[in-house]
């Protein structure tokens, strides 16, 4: 009993007093490693009960289901009920820009994927990081997104004191010899180059579906079917999933970016998912299940949807 009592002591003034261990050696009169013992013990006895709460904005039941079904390392759930897709992607760029600005450091080298919610990012984020941001892929022109790839890259970098690698082509063209050809160009080389010293990268998940991927949208109908008919069901960077997170191929030699070996070799991969909930579930589960990312930051509605998903059969 006397054990446990001074077990209690320590914890109390350890967890509640927020003395250093040191400090609460000195008061017991006992060595600081016993002061860490004592602290385990009390643990293990259940005399503490440690609590997190997450921030009311953000829904931590849903996030800690995507991260035991889907094994993904970090899930970030909004709790954005009730407003339209536009409320939904700004919330999680800004949530996201955040968490760069949290994360990253200078020796960062970070991969900036193209497209809507991380334009929203490319706005939100102003913090002087002073690392180097990558174009991760090529563009094509979308009425809906004002800047090109460049352009978007460049306004990060220049809004946060950082530098800019850069590339001038499409997302994807026609056949692979025109691809390689592409790639081997002075410049597009050098910045497809960088994706082999990713630390960092954030993309968006899209839907293989008309208005829910911009490769989709680079494709003329006939290839776009096909490609639906081997079984892509989301799209990240170019980089083709399956409903069980496995490769599709038939697009990867045309894509002007990085690659999917390239991107599970980065460290760390944030993702984003937003719009409507019905129209990506299926892909954001399929991401999850690729192994690619380590984060995903979402809204509420899609990921109730996601959970609600059954399993895919084998392939």
């Amino acid at each position: 009993m006397s054990g446990l009592a001074l077990a209690a002591a320590a914890a109390q003034r350890f967890y509640v007093e927020n003395l250093t261990k040191t400090e609460i050696a000195r008061q017991l009169g006992v060595s600081r490693f016993k002061v860490a013992r004592l602290l385990a013990d009390a643990q293990d006895a259940g005399l503490v009960q440690i609590r997190v709460t997450a921030p009311p904005a953000l829904d931590a039941e849903l996030a800690e289901g995507l991260r035991t079904r889907f094994g993904v390392p970090a899930a970030f759930v909004l709790r954005a009920e009730g407003e339209t897709v536009l409320d939904q992607r700004r919330a999680v760029g800004v949530f996201t820009a955040g968490l760069l600005q949290e994360v990253l450091a200078p020796e960062d080298v970070v991969g900036l994927a193209w497209g809507r919610a991380v334009s929203v990012v490319a706005a939100a984020v102003h913090a002087p990081l002073r690392c180097r941001f990558v174009q991760l892929s090529g563009a094509l022109p979308r009425p809906d997104v004002e800047e090109s790839a460049v352009e978007l890259v460049r306004r990060v970098a220049a809004g946060t004191s950082s530098t800019a690698v850069t590339f001038y082509a499409p997302l994807a063209v026609a056949d692979a010899a025109t691809a390689d050809s592409l790639r081997a160009q002075s410049g597009i080389a050098e910045a497809l180059a960088e994706h082999d010293h990713l630390t960092k990268a954030v993309v968006s998940i899209g839907a293989w579906a008309p208005g829910e991927s911009t490769a989709l949208d680079s494709l003329d109908p006939a290839d776009a079917h096909a490609l639906a008919a081997a079984g892509a069901v989301a799209e990240i960077t170019g980089v083709l999933l399956a409903a069980d997170g496995g490769p599709v191929p038939g697009l990867a030699a045309r894509v002007i970016g990085i690659t999917a070996d390239q991107l599970r070799r980065t460290p760390d991969v944030v993702a984003m998912a937003t719009g409507d909930a019905g129209a990506r579930a299926a892909a954001v589960a399929a991401v999850l299940r690729s192994g690619l990312v380590s984060a995903l930051v979402t809204h509420a509605e899609l990921a109730r949807q996601v959970l609600a998903l059954p399993d895919p059969p084998p392939r």
